[in-house]
C-alpha cells in the first residue's frame, strides 16, 4: 500500500445520498462554519485568508468524465476520490508536509470575466487545489481540489506562471 502525506477520510453510509451528506457535513464543519454556526477562518502559509462557501461543495467534490473537453463542467455529481482527500486541503494550505508548488493563472469565468487563479500542487501526491483571487479584497476563494493526472499537471505548468515552492519547516 502506498504511503500518503496525509490519511484519506473514508466515511461509510447506507446510501450514496447519506454518504454525500456525511462528506458535506465534514466540509462545512471543517472549512465553512463550526457546529455553533461561527465562520471558520483559514489562512494559507502567507497569511492570506481562504474563504470556503457551503455551495462550493457540489462543484468541488464532483468531477468531469473528460476534463480536456468539458471546460470545467462536471457530469459526475459526486467523486469519492475527491471527497476522501477533503482534509488534505487544510494541510496543503498550511504546507504541513510535502513539496508544494504555487502556480498563477488568468482564466475567464463562466461570464467571460478575467479571473486570477492560484493553483497549489502537492508534488508527491499530484494533489491540486484551485483558488480564485477575490476582486474586492484580494483574499482567496476555494474552488476545487483533486488528485490530478500527469497531463493535467503538464497543462498547469504550460498555461500557468510559476510563483514559488514551499516545503514545511524542519
Amino acid at each position: 500500500m502506498t504511503k500518503h502525506l496525509w490519511p484519506f477520510l473514508r466515511l461509510k453510509a447506507d446510501t450514496k445520498e447519506e454518504l454525500i451528506e456525511l462528506y458535506r457535513s465534514v466540509y462545512i464543519e471543517t472549512y465553512v462554519r463550526d457546529t455553533e454556526g461561527r465562520e471558520i477562518k483559514i489562512y494559507d502559509w502567507h497569511g492570506t485568508r481562504v474563504h470556503f462557501n457551503a455551495r462550493t461543495f457540489d462543484h468541488a467534490f464532483s468531477e468531469s468524465s473528460d476534463y480536456r473537453f468539458r471546460n470545467g463542467n462536471h457530469d459526475i455529481p459526486f467523486s469519492k476520490q475527491r471527497a476522501r482527500c477533503i482534509l488534505w486541503i487544510k494541510e496543503a494550505l498550511t504546507a504541513t508536509a510535502g513539496t508544494i508548488e504555487r502556480w498563477n493563472q488568468t482564466r475567464n469565468d463562466s461570464r467571460g470575466r478575467s479571473r486570477q487563479r492560484r493553483m497549489l500542487l502537492v508534488v508527491e501526491e499530484r494533489y491540486v487545489i484551485i483558488l480564485q483571487v477575490r476582486d474586492k479584497d484580494h483574499e482567496l476563494e476555494f474552488i476545487t481540489a483533486f488528485i490530478a493526472d500527469k497531463n493535467y499537471i503538464k497543462k498547469i505548468k504550460a498555461k500557468g506562471g510559476y510563483a514559488e515552492t514551499k516545503k514545511p519547516q524542519s
